[in-house]
């Protein structure tokens, strides 16, 4: 059986590590509703205030036809 070669001499810079890679955003993407950067995790092209603009208006409009059933 023949052995690994000793490292004991020698030092290796340690490793670093890499975040999760996330898919960017297009270079250049833009809000089709006001024109800022579209956000990183919208897959519909809207900038985050237009996202939480969109949801908070759909969760209104749940709100008022439950109320009027």
């Amino acid at each position: 059986m023949s052995r690994k070669p000793s490292t004991t001499g020698q030092k290796q810079p340690p490793k670093r590590r890499v975040a999760a890679a996330r898919k960017p955003a297009a270079q250049g993407a833009r809000c089709v509703v006001c024109g800022d950067p579209v956000a990183p995790f919208s897959t519909e092209e809207l900038c985050w205030v237009c996202r939480r603009l969109k949801i908070s208006a759909w969760r209104e409009s749940d709100v008022q036809t439950a109320i009027q059933e």
